[in-house]
């Protein structure tokens, strides 16, 4: 290290002169102890110092560690290499034979009374990581240090003396909360599905770390302009000045704002929010603590926080584009398989998708109006969830659909979905039942391929469409496939579903038909709007994680 006075080192002959020819020699600060003017100093010249304080001197500028001499009354300060390195640029070299009280007059207040004490009792202090606020460098720094005042003894064995034995922990200490900051956002986010929410959990970790980021606020790029998201700001005049810089951000360059010059704090960083792709989707602007210059390690710590934020944000926003993806399927495959059939005096349908909202349904139902006043009711059931299952179910409603108006009856309609079942993929094991209404007649004819039987409700009670017709598609194609036909009065109401409807886990399907059939009776009288909803809800469908069909259509000559 050179020089800091920028002066050549005297000579062994000046030090004899001065009476400081005991210094030791390797360190700057012993060059400038050796060229001070400690006659005019309360020190007095060096050739009246004592014995004590030429030793503590001596090991002082002797070692690497930071080390501070107090002497005397006005505790006048002597330090080595070490211990200037902490007081910065604004206290050195003035620190160097001054009365400590004036060199640290920010920090009196508690430096004075730990003095004190060690000069009055004998007893060393001991501060572990001490925050002090102190001007060392041209503005006000928060810094934290471990350190003990040891009394150091004169000649006579008075107490004369202090040692300061110090560390600076800043480092360490900032280091570790900016650490800290970071796992806590990375926490708060790692849960978060929506770029909404994970903007606003962002602000919840970051209010809990205001030592380095006291304010931040995150926009979003939407259409080529930034909306803002989420801030734990007070001030809004802060906010739309942040705001209004915000949008040169978006050239993905960080800006800061209000620093003088390099090593001193700033106000404001604005850090862009960027993709995989290196495209930005937001701007994290966040405002920094006034005490802590804005050197690489904060430039780092905030580029941290904008990529953690970054990260999670651009992952809900590629969720949302495949949860938008699959709704859409979703609403264009049910819409497929769904007639949009508005419920009428005489006809209601609901359709309810599994618990997962993402997942296409397999169910499916149709109405199909044929010839003679005759009315077809399909609803089948095809494995699975998923766009497999969806895709299978689309195509066999809509062949079931041409077989009907090609004027398949529901068993020659059903055989022909047998042998097509297994020409597609999801198709096979799918179950199905068709009814045909013959107002004309009086007359209900159906067919089922393992499905669950309709109901019919009367005046006398239930009943229950369960004449055999084969298993389901896939299984045995050239498996017999026949009709039934029973009559029916005006004021009938066949019950049509999906097994979503009634099987649960634990409980027997013989005691869920009979509750489907006691819990239909009691509400038979309604309208069938009222029956299809009170189904739904009677038959706690909420807890089932499969996909419910219901149809209702009263049996009436005129819908």
């Amino acid at each position: 290290m050179g020089d800091p006075s920028g002066t050549t080192a005297p000579a062994m002959t000046d030090l004899a002169a001065t009476g400081l020819e005991w210094l030791p020699h390797g360190q700057d600060m012993a060059d400038l102890v050796g060229r001070h003017d400690w006659a005019s100093t309360a020190l007095g010249h060096p050739s009246t110092w004592s014995r004590a304080l030429r030793t503590a001197v001596t090991t002082c500028l002797s070692s690497n560690f930071p080390l501070l001499v107090l002497w005397g009354p006005d505790l006048v300060k002597i330090y080595n290499d070490g211990y200037r390195e902490m007081i910065g640029t604004e206290k050195h070299p003035r620190a160097l034979g001054a009365p400590v009280a004036e060199i640290w007059p920010e920090i009196w207040d508690t430096v004075g009374p730990m003095f004190d004490s060690v000069l009055s009792t004998g007893v060393a202090t001991w501060s572990e990581h001490q925050s002090l606020l102190i001007d060392r460098n041209g503005f006000t720094e928060e810094c934290t240090f471990t350190f003990s005042y040891s009394p150091l003894h004169d000649d006579d064995g008075s107490i004369a003396g202090i040692l300061d034995i110090s560390v600076e922990t800043t480092t360490e200490v900032v280091q570790a909360r900016r650490l800290e900051c970071i796992a806590d956002l990375s926490s708060s986010l790692s849960l978060q599905d929506h770029a909404t929410d994970a903007c606003v959990a962002a602000m919840g970790a970051l209010t809990r770390h205001s030592r380095d980021i006291v304010a931040a606020d995150i926009m979003l790029a939407v259409d080529g302009s930034l909306v803002p998201v989420a801030s734990n700001r007070r001030s809004l005049r802060a906010a739309g000045r942040l705001a209004s810089i915000a949008g040169e951000v978006l050239d993905g360059q960080p800006r800061t704002v209000g620093q003088p010059e390099p090593g001193f704090p700033a106000e404001h960083r604005l850090t862009p929010l960027t993709n995989a792709r290196g495209e930005v989707i937001g701007v994290f602007a966040a405002t920094l603590n006034q005490l802590r210059p804005f050197d690489a390690a904060y430039s780092q710590f905030v580029d941290v926080l904008a990529q953690s934020i970054g990260s999670v944000v651009e992952r809900a926003q590629r969720r949302s584009e495949v949860v938008g993806e699959l709704q859409f399927v979703n609403e264009t495959l049910q819409r497929a398989m769904v007639p949009a059939v508005r419920d009428t005096p005489t006809i209601a349908a609901r359709y309810l998708p599994a618990a997962n909202n993402l997942s296409v349904g397999g169910d499916w139902y149709d109405i199909v109006d044929l010839p003679d006043q005759r009315r077809a009711l399909v609803v089948g059931d095809c494995v699975g969830h998923g766009l497999h299952a969806a895709t299978a179910m689309g195509q066999l409603r809509s062949a079931a659909r041409a077989l009907l108006l090609e004027g398949c009856d529901p068993a020659r309609m059903i055989a022909s979905l047998d042998t097509f079942s297994s020409s597609i993929e999801g198709g096979g094991c799918a179950s199905v039942v068709c009814v045909v209404v013959d107002r004309a007649e009086g007359t209900l004819e159906y067919c089922r391929a393992g499905h669950p039987p309709p109901l019919v409700l009367d005046s006398s009670g239930t009943s229950w469409l369960d004449a055999p017709g084969g298993p389901v598609l896939g299984l045995d194609p050239d498996a017999p496939r026949s009709n039934t036909t029973v009559a029916f009065d005006v004021d009938d109401v066949l019950l049509m579903y999906t097994d979503g409807l009634i099987e649960r886990r634990g409980r027997s399907i013989i005691d869920q038909f009979d509750e489907l059939a006691r819990n239909a009776t009691l509400v038979s009288d309604r309208n069938v709007t009222q029956i299809a909803d009170s189904m739904l809800l009677m038959m706690d469908v909420d807890a089932v994680e499969d996909d419910v069909v219901v149809l209702v259509k009263r049996l009436e000559d005129v819908d």
